[in-house]
C-alpha cells in the first residue's frame, strides 16, 4: 500500500511562547503544503527521501586544486534534528496504538518547500504527516476524518519528546485546519469562523538557535521575576482574547494594533532579532496595520496585516527589499489530507 498525504503549514498570530504556560493562542493554516508519500517495506529499514527545502545544507568540502570533490560533509546536527521527528513520530505511533513490527521497514519521501525551523509549523507538519501515515499503512484507520484530534495529540506527544516542551498548538492547528483559537489546557483547537478574505502577508528570515533554545531562554527570564512574568501572560492571555474578537467582527485596525502589542512583548522577551524589528518598523511605515514576530523568534516567521489587498502586495514587495522570503498572502481552512491511497 501507497500512502500520499498533503500537509498544511502554520502561522501564530498571536500567543507564542505563553502558549507553553497554557496560555490560549490564535493560529492559522496557509497554503504552503508539505508532501509525504510513504510504503511498508519487508528490509525493516527505515528509508528517507528528503526533497526541496529540506535537503541537507553541506557544511564544508573538500577538493583537489582542479576541483575536483573529494568528499562532502553534510550538516550532520541539521539531518539528525530532522530525521528525529520521522523517526519519534513512527515509534510513538506504533507504541501507543499497539501497530506495525519493528521486522518491517518504510520507505518515506517528505517534499517541503520550507526549510525546518523557521516557525512555520514545518517539524509539527513532519511529525502530523508521519502519524497520519502509519496509522494508514498499518491499518489501524481508514481515513483520517474522524481521527485528527488522536494525530493531533500523538503529533503533540512527538514534539514534546524532541524539543523537550512544546504545546498543542501547532499539531492541532495543522491536523484540523483553519484559523484556530487554541486551548492548550484542554488540549483544544476551536475554529474562529469569519467570512471575509484576511489580507495577511506570510514571510521569513534566516533563523538563528533551535525553538528549544528560545523556549528555555524565555524561560531563563521567567525564573529572573516570576511575579511580572505572570503578569506578562495575563496581558498576553487580554491580547489573544481581544484579537480574537477584532477577527470575529472583521475590526483590522484594532487587530493590527494588538499584532504591534504582542510584537513589542515578544522583544522584551528577548526573542525579537534586529532584522525582524527593523522590518516591522518599516512595513508599519508603509501602510501595515500591524507586524509581528511569529514563533519561538531571533529571525525565521513573521506576519504583517494589510488594510487592503493592494496594500499587500505592495507590503510584499518592500519586505523582499528588505531581504525576507515571501511564503504566503493568504490563510486556508485546509487541514492535513490524503491525496491517494494506492492498494
Amino acid at each position: 500500500m501507497l500512502v500520499h498525504l498533503e500537509v498544511p503549514t502554520k502561522i501564530t498570530l498571536f500567543g507564542e511562547h505563553a502558549v507553553v504556560y497554557s496560555i490560549p493562542a490564535i493560529a492559522t493554516t496557509i497554503p504552503i503544503r508539505i508532501s509525504i508519500i510513504g510504503n511498508k517495506t519487508q528490509e525493516g529499514t527505515i528509508q528517507i527521501k528528503l526533497k526541496q527545502g529540506l535537503k541537507s545544507p553541506i557544511h564544508s568540502v573538500e577538493m583537489k586544486r582542479d576541483g575536483t570533490i573529494i568528499d562532502l560533509y553534510p550538516d550532520y546536527s541539521y539531518i539528525k534534528r530532522l530525521f528525529n521527528y520521522v523517526l519519534t513520530s513512527l515509534n510513538i505511533c506504533e507504541e501507543k496504538f499497539e501497530i506495525g513490527d519493528r521486522n518491517y521497514g518504510y520507505h518515506i519521501t517528505i517534499d517541503s518547500p520550507l526549510p525546518v525551523g523557521i516557525g512555520l509549523g514545518t517539524s509539527a507538519a513532519i511529525s502530523v504527516g508521519i502519524v497520519t501515515l502509519c496509522v494508514l499503512l498499518n491499518n489501524y484507520i481508514k481515513d483520517v476524518e474522524d481521527h485528527r484530534r488522536e494525530i493531533a495529540k500523538t503529533a503533540w506527544n512527538v514534539e514534546k519528546v524532541v524539543q523537550g516542551s512544546a504545546s498543542p498548538m501547532d499539531t492541532f492547528t495543522i491536523a484540523l485546519g483553519g484559523l484556530r483559537y487554541i486551548e492548550p489546557t484542554l488540549p483544544e483547537a476551536y475554529p474562529i469562523n469569519i467570512d471575509y478574505r484576511l489580507p495577511i502577508l506570510v514571510g521569513y528570515t534566516d533563523k538563528r538557535g533551535t525553538t528549544a533554545e528560545l523556549i528555555q531562554r524565555v524561560r531563563n527570564l521567567k525564573a529572573k521575576n516570576e511575579r511580572i512574568f505572570k503578569n506578562i501572560l495575563n496581558i498576553i492571555k487580554e491580547i489573544v482574547e481581544e484579537a480574537k474578537n477584532a477577527l470575529i467582527n472583521q475590526d483590522l485596525e484594532s487587530l493590527g494594533m494588538l499584532m504591534n502589542i504582542n510584537h513589542g512583548i515578544l522583544k522584551a522577551l528577548n526573542v525579537v532579532n534586529i532584522e525582524h524589528d527593523s522590518i516591522a518598523h518599516t512595513l508599519k511605515n508603509a501602510g501595515a496595520l500591524g507586524v509581528k514576530t511569529s514563533g519561538a523568534g531571533n529571525g525565521g516567521a513573521f506576519v504583517a496585516l494589510a488594510p487592503s489587498d493592494e496594500h499587500l502586495e505592495r507590503l510584499a514587495v518592500i519586505a523582499e527589499a528588505l531581504g525576507a522570503k515571501i511564503v504566503s498572502k493568504s490563510i486556508c481552512y485546509e487541514g492535513i489530507k490524503v491525496v491517494n491511497i494506492v492498494r
